[in-house]
This record gives structure tokens, C-alpha cells and sequence, in this order.
């Protein structure tokens, strides 16, 4: 029995032990380098450098574990040992926002303008598709960050300038406008089918049911024991029901106050269960992706 028990314990222990720790890809405005880190020791394990001008706000990994970024001037897909897979740059007078690695392996990319522009693209780089709509937003800095696709095959984009969300067809028609609060940052979908929206400088985030337009749940600045919501960034839900939050700390107060970690994660009870609070080692977090 006791040969048993031991056996048991060396097996748990030695599963615990070889079981590898989580891994997060972390960018952002403002911040001069992309990241990744070990979610346990929150050490730094990787890292690739941001130019002087640059702007990352949307960063994901592919299923060969290439590293995808956008960085205001065009988006770049590079490889672990940082060698550039492909490079496209925006139009002079564009920003490029958006960089997400869709499921069917392709590559979703936008950029701010007149049009503004959304590109769907293949390993090599080549363009699969492209949908241009008008913002009736002048200015490209005032108009998105997070563009994301839905299960119909439209396109949700946040709006900064007019605080609402709109969900565009490939072919760019508008087919639904939702108006939100602040300057919208990304819409997320969850489990459930909701969208999280994250409401950037309303301090907010809000639940979403995109059918009715509804708002099913919104959190505010102090509603999360433990964080003051500053600039409400990219919103990510987990697996196990939580979410990932970008606490982005470019407007406002002190960055390095008590209760404004860079990057929190809750549970589904608003709990935080881990938070990333070390402006001396970490910038600021606009992006999060687990690998």
C-alpha cells in the first residue's frame, strides 16, 4: 500500500513538474518592445524591438508559432528566431491597427484611412480579400484598433471617434450600428455568444448581445476589487469562463498607482486571479495573447 501511495505521489509530482507554464505574447502602444513572458515567474523570455514611431496594438501567434503584430505603419509576420516571414506596409496616411490570425489559418489585417481598408491575406502574404468602407471619421488615428470577425463572415469595428460599434459586410455595406460609450477599443466573442467590448476611455467594458443590440452587462471604473480601469484596451476571454484584460495606462493618472496593474486576468466572478503590475520591467499593455 505504501509502495502504492508513493507511486502515486512521484507521478503527480513528476506531471506537475514537466507540465509547462503558460506562455502570454504582450504589445503595446507605446511600448517599445513586443514580449513574451512566463505567466508564473512573469519573467521575460523573449523579446523583439519596437521602433521610435512605431504603434503596436494588436499582436497573435499563428499555428506554427510565428509571432503577427501590426505596428501603425503595416503589419509584420516574423518567426521565433525573428527572421520577417512578410512584411505590408500601410498606405502613406494610414495606420494599420489590426493583425489576427483568423481560424482557417489566413491572416485578418485593417488600417485606418479614407477608405479605411481590411484585408484578409494568406501564409505568404498575398491578399485573399479586401473589403474598403467609409468611417465618416477624418481622422485615421480617431477611427479603430481591434477590427475581429464574426461567425457570418462580417467584420466588427469598434469606432473610436463616434463611440459605437458597426459590423460590415465583406462587401462593405454597413449591416448593423450599436452605439457604445468612450472610445471602443475591441469586440470579443464569448462562449456564451455575447460580445465583450472594451469601452477604452469610458473606463469600461460592456457585455454584448449583438442580435438585439442589447447591453447584457457593463463594468465600470472601481466595479473590480483590486484595479482602476484606465484606458480599457484589448478584452480576451479564457477558456475556463474569465477574461484577459488590458489595463492600458497611456492617458490619465499615474501609471504606477496601487490598483492600476498593466494587465489583469479575472474569473467569470470578476475575481482577479492574476495581474501584471511592474511598470519598471513592462510598458504599456494594449495587447495579450496566450500561446
Amino acid at each position: 500500500m505504501k509502495k502504492l501511495i508513493f507511486s502515486l505521489l512521484t507521478t503527480v509530482f513528476f506531471l506537475s513538474c514537466s507540465s509547462p507554464s503558460q506562455k502570454l505574447l504582450l504589445g503595446g502602444s507605446g511600448w517599445d518592445k513586443l514580449v513574451i513572458i512566463d505567466k508564473t515567474t512573469k519573467n521575460i523570455e523573449w523579446e523583439y524591438p519596437i521602433e521610435k514611431g512605431w504603434e503596436c496594438n494588436s499582436v497573435d501567434v499563428d499555428k506554427a508559432g510565428s509571432i503577427l503584430f501590426s505596428y501603425s505603419k503595416g503589419a509584420r509576420l516574423i518567426t521565433r528566431d525573428k527572421e520577417t516571414i512578410w512584411n505590408i506596409p500601410a498606405p502613406d496616411g494610414c495606420e494599420l491597427q489590426t493583425a489576427k490570425v483568423l481560424p482557417d489559418g489566413n491572416y485578418l489585417l485593417a488600417w485606418c484611412g479614407s477608405p479605411a481598408t481590411i484585408l484578409e491575406v494568406n501564409t505568404k502574404g498575398e491578399t485573399v480579400s479586401k473589403t474598403v468602407f467609409d468611417t465618416h471619421i477624418d481622422e485615421p488615428h480617431a477611427q479603430f484598433r481591434q477590427v475581429n470577425k464574426n461567425d457570418q463572415g462580417n467584420y466588427l469595428v469598434p469606432l473610436f471617434q463616434s463611440s459605437d460599434l458597426w459590423e460590415i459586410s465583406p462587401d462593405g455595406g454597413i449591416v448593423k450600428q450599436i452605439q457604445l460609450e468612450g472610445t471602443p477599443f475591441s469586440a470579443a466573442k464569448q462562449p456564451n455568444g455575447n460580445y465583450m467590448v472594451a469601452c477604452g476611455d469610458a473606463h469600461s467594458y460592456v457585455e454584448l448581445d449583438l442580435k438585439t443590440g442589447a447591453i447584457v452587462k457593463k463594468v465600470s471604473v472601481n466595479d473590480i476589487k483590486g484595479v482602476s480601469l484606465r484606458f480599457v484596451a484589448q478584452i480576451l476571454p479564457t477558456n475556463t469562463g474569465g477574461l484577459y484584460l488590458c489595463n492600458w495606462q497611456g492617458h490619465g493618472d499615474d501609471p504606477a498607482m496601487k490598483e492600476n496593474p498593466q494587465l489583469i486576468e479575472i474569473n467569470a466572478n470578476n475575481e482577479i486571479i492574476w495581474s501584471l503590475n511592474d511598470n519598471a520591467t513592462f510598458g504599456m499593455i494594449s495587447s495579450v495573447c496566450p500561446l
